[in-house]
């Protein structure tokens, strides 16, 4: 009788503890997210200090200062207006 309520207790919390780890995955996205557009806005900074020029493109940032986007999850809105003027970042969860 006390297997079936120790059984019965793990389910419980197993069924319980189901939502708490849908939510922390999502949180854990979300902080990647923002943690991408960091390391481009970190990349910029770099790059003008060291060249005197913001990238025309986010490629260059990934070819010359290391960025890594899963592309799988996130799009990046990356606009530039010119050479000295500081480009407008964003980084976007797909599905959103």
């Amino acid at each position: 009788m006390r297997r079936v309520f120790y059984v019965a207790g793990f389910l419980l919390l197993l069924l319980l503890s189901l939502p708490a780890a849908n939510i922390l995955k999502e949180g854990n996205i979300e902080e990647r997210r923002v943690r991408i557009e960091e390391a481009i806005q970190r990349a910029l900074n770099l790059c003008y200090a060291q060249e005197g020029f913001y990238p025309a493109d986010l490629d260059y940032l990934i070819d010359n200062y290391g960025i890594l986007i899963d592309g799988k999850q996130y799009n990046v809105y990356y606009k530039t207006i010119g050479a000295n003027i500081r480009p407008d970042v964003s980084v976007y969860r797909k599905g959103n």
